[in-house]
């Protein structure tokens, strides 16, 4: 089992790299040049701390993840604009369930917005408050190479579906949208096979609905 999971890991990882370097126009190129983090232009960061799957980046203070948030944020938007997925139709209204961009097992810094169905039941997890049908998490990203480099990153979504859709995944549907807009996996559709990793993960937290929370600190 152990293998097998650290297979789909992998699977995942190449999924994200070929997603994640869809070249952008040439005006939103430069933008997002212009948020390089310029301490790690002049000293690139170790590349044991610019995270990677399974291990969260720790190559920014909280200062530069946060100038580095807001630098990006028009191209953050633009992303989720593009988003090739109906579920996310409406979801720059979305409440952001975190204060800030975080350090992420994704490998990159992430922060999770719910839709008006799941943001309060989400907010109550610890009393065993359910996601209805229709809830859905989201979780935009961004990541900064070695040398500062800072980009949009892939959208990770689960759905909450109704009950049989599929019972391997709690009747979550886990869908991985690149930064392009393209849908590049979902369960029960196109390229399932590209977040079953996403599945797998969540499964180790079966005994809460598959969710995996944001840390108390960084809570809204």
């Amino acid at each position: 089992m152990k293998h097998r999971f650290v297979a789909i890991g992998l699977a995942l990882a190449a999924t994200l790299a070929a997603a994640c370097t869809q070249g952008g126009s040439g005006r939103q190129s430069a933008a997002v040049e212009a948020c390089r983090v310029e301490r790690l232009r002049l000293q690139p960061a170790a590349a044991s701390d610019i995270g990677s799957l399974g291990t969260p980046p720790d190559h920014l203070t909280p200062t530069e993840v946060a100038a580095t948030a807001a630098c990006l944020a028009p191209a953050l938007d633009a992303v989720l604009a593009s988003a090739q997925d109906p579920v996310l139709r409406g979801a720059e209204t979305w409440a952001p369930m975190s204060r800030a961009y975080r350090g992420s097992e994704h490998g990159m810094f992430l922060q999770v917005y719910a839709n008006e169905a799941a943001a309060a039941s989400y907010r109550r997890y610890e009393q065993g408050a359910a996601i209805p049908l229709g809830g859905t998490v989201l979780k935009r990203s961004f990541r900064v190479a070695a040398d500062g480099k800072a980009e949009p990153y892939a959208l990770f979504v689960m759905e909450r579906m109704p009950q049989g859709f599929s019972p391997d995944t709690n009747d979550w549907r886990f869908a991985l949208i690149g930064p392009d807009g393209r849908l590049v996996g979902a369960t029960n559709g196109p390229d399932d096979a590209k977040v079953r990793y996403c599945a797998s993960c969540h499964a180790t937290a079966r005994r809460q609905d598959f969710l995996l929370f944001v840390p108390p600190g960084l809570r809204l």
